[in-house]
C-alpha cells in the first residue's frame, strides 16, 4: 500500500480521531496536540501497515498509546510542579519552633552519619547532593541513607512519643510528660 494513500485515509477520518481524543482528554488543545503528534508518527510508519482495513485500527492503537503517554507526562509535570511549589513555599518558622523537641534528643541515638544527614537536610535545608559530597557519598547513596534514617527516626519517635508522633509533632509535650 502506498504511504500517501494511507495518510489520505487517516486524514479523512481526522474529525473522528479528534472527537475520540477530546472525549478522553476534555481539552481541544490537548487533543489537537496528541492528534498532530500521532499523525506525524503515522506518517513515518504507516507504510508498515499492509492492509488498508487494518490501518484505522492500527491508528486507534497508536492514539491510545499517545493518550497514555500524554496523561502520564501531564501527571509527572503536575507532580514536579507541586514539589517545586512545596520546596519554594516559605517555611512556617512558628511551626518549626513548636515542633517536637524529642527529635534533637533522638538524633543522638542514630548512627552519626544518619544523624548528620537528617540534621543538615531536614533541619538546616541543605541540598542532599551538597551534604553527600561533604560526607564522601554519592547523591544516590545519600538519598537512600536519608530515606532509611527517616524511617528509623520515625519509628523511634513513635516509640518515645506515642500518639503525639503520629500527627505533625507540633506543640509536643511528651518530653515534659516523660520527665
Amino acid at each position: 500500500m502506498e504511504n500517501a494513500r494511507s495518510l489520505d485515509s487517516l486524514l479523512a477520518q481526522r474529525p473522528r480521531f479528534r472527537a475520540f481524543l477530546i472525549s478522553r482528554l476534555g481539552s481541544e488543545a490537548d487533543a489537537d496536540d496528541v492528534l498532530q503528534n500521532s499523525l506525524l508518527k503515522a506518517m513515518r510508519s504507516a507504510g508498515n501497515v499492509n492492509d488498508e482495513q487494518k490501518l484505522t485500527a492500527w491508528f486507534y492503537r497508536l492514539l491510545q498509546n499517545a493518550l497514555v503517554d500524554h496523561v502520564r507526562s501531564r501527571s509527572a509535570n503536575a507532580r514536579r510542579d507541586d514539589a517545586w511549589m512545596t520546596d519554594a513555599a516559605p517555611r512556617d518558622e512558628e511551626a518549626e519552633k513548636t515542633a517536637c523537641a524529642c527529635v534533637a534528643g533522638l538524633l543522638t541515638e542514630l548512627k552519626p552519619r544518619d544523624a548528620e544527614l537528617l540534621r543538615r537536610v531536614e533541619l538546616h535545608d541543605e541540598a542532599v547532593a551538597e551534604v553527600a559530597r561533604s560526607l564522601g557519598l554519592t547523591a544516590g547513596a545519600a538519598s537512600v541513607a536519608l530515606h532509611r534514617a527517616r524511617a528509623v527516626l520515625r519509628k523511634r519517635l513513635e516509640d518515645f512519643c506515642g500518639d503525639c508522633a503520629k500527627g505533625a509533632c507540633l506543640d509536643c509535650d511528651c518530653a515534659d510528660a516523660q520527665s
